[in-house]
């Protein structure tokens, strides 16, 4: 009678020991790395040891797998020898059928739903009690890990633990809940990308910059930068490929004020930075603040000059257009009408398939912009406005509006109306 009890009462205590197990599997497994680091920069009790078990989740792992299998062959064993006990050779199935319902239910859904309800907290408090006993199964460990590779197990994981579309996620989600504002969202998103965008996307354009060649005088000089509201400004020698210098504004005005002899700007200009168009524009950054200069001249595969990006326009990246006296504002796409737009030729085919999904303008490597795709279209460079094309089965119409010399610089695109739709 009292080995029935006792057996009865190990029983019960292999039960409550799976309970433990199993829902200390669910608390700490979905605790992360930041969360973990996150209790403990707050100083809760218990935070240390989950951080520790967080560090190796293999042997979090393996330390509560063996805990549950032990105590769960010690339940069936007790409760199988009790039932033979009782009812003879068919007490092992009774056995077998209770044991299974009795630890579904009470050794792994039950305080698996609890845990999953109170991660955090439960977390905290059994790390302590999981972290002694992984290193109580320090040798059972080191067994289980030389043998594992063997099977597979135990190999360098390639994926990084948290991705970068994890965080988007994440973002999206503190966006749906309340704790991230709009532009908050977007600004961690453009940090995000920051990295990823090379200086060919922000640059501005061969075209469109202001240049002066090296033998333009002082007076010369500042009429160009008070006409343009620039500061800096690049200068050439004989043809504009040939890019030779940055003059400032302030150096010009000083040498004035200063009375110097300065016969040309080729004096007071200083040596400019040259990156590639594919330079990431965070390390362009860091080069710019190192050389502490606030312009970079952009060169392509070539070494042709196409374009220059500033301090600012990489920051414009991250906190949005920074305007100044001297910019005007002016939107890259301005509805006319229902259907109809007039768009900036240098924008993005992406960008503008993401503003206006009806337009579905299709990209291709050969070009970047809207403009591009109109020349391409077009075979030639457009000689007047009123030039157009027809995009996706004359469902999409480009016009060129406005050009300025050979460049194309605003183009008009006209969404048709699909057939079913069509009221005319």
């Amino acid at each position: 009678m009292i080995e029935d009890i006792i057996g009865v009462l190990l029983f019960i205590i292999c039960v409550v020991l799976s309970a433990f197990f199993s829902s200390s599997e669910v608390a700490l497994i979905s605790i992360t790395r930041a969360k973990a680091r996150t209790l403990t920069n707050e100083g809760r009790p218990g935070a240390t040891a989950v951080a520790a078990l967080k560090e190796s989740p293999e042997h979090l792992l393996i330390t509560i797998l063996i805990g549950n299998t032990f105590v769960n062959i010690a339940a069936t064993a007790i409760a199988t020898a009790i039932a033979i006990q009782m009812f003879g050779s068919i007490g092992v199935g009774i056995a077998t059928g209770f044991v299974v319902f009795v630890l579904l239910v009470f050794g792994e859904i039950g305080p698996k739903i609890y845990a999953a309800r109170a991660s955090e907290s439960y977390a905290l408090t059994i790390a302590p009690v999981i972290l002694l006993l992984s290193r109580i199964f320090t040798p059972i460990i080191w067994m289980v890990e030389r043998v594992s590779p063997t099977f597979g197990i135990g190999k360098e994981n390639p994926e990084p633990a948290v991705t970068e579309e994890e965080i988007k996620e994440w973002i999206d989600v503190g966006k749906e809940e309340g704790t991230i504002e709009q532009d908050e969202q977007d600004m961690l998103y453009s940090v995000l990308e920051f990295g990823d965008t090379p200086a060919r996307e922000i640059m501005t354009p061969r075209v469109d910059v202001v240049l002066m060649e090296d033998t333009t005088t002082m007076e010369e000089a500042i009429r160009i930068f008070n006409e343009t509201g620039f500061s800096r400004v690049p200068v050439f020698h004989e043809q504009i490929d040939n890019i030779t210098g940055v003059l400032n504004v302030k150096d010009v005005f000083s040498a004035m004020v200063s009375k110097r002899k300065v016969a040309s700007i080729r004096e007071i200009m200083y040596d400019p930075t040259f990156v590639p168009e594919t330079k990431k524009i965070d390390d362009l950054l860091k080069e710019l603040q190192v050389h502490r200069v606030q312009i970079a001249i952009v060169i392509d595969e070539y070494s042709s000059f196409v374009g220059i990006v500033t301090v600012e326009d990489i920051l414009e990246e991250l906190v949005g257009d920074i305007m100044d006296e001297y910019d005007t504002e002016e939107q890259e796409i301005q509805q006319i009408s229902d259907g109809v737009y007039v768009i900036d030729a240098q924008m993005w085919i992406d960008d503008i398939n993401e503003k206006i999904p009806v337009a579905a303008l299709p990209p291709d490597e050969s070009y970047e912009t809207v403009g591009g795709l109109l020349i391409a279209r077009l075979g030639h460079i457009p000689q007047h406005p009123g030039e157009k094309v027809e995009i996706d089965g004359e469902r999409v119409t480009l016009v060129v509006v406005q050009m300025h010399g050979r460049r194309i610089v605003k183009v008009k695109c006209i969404v048709h109306p699909k057939e079913g739709n069509d009221h005319h």
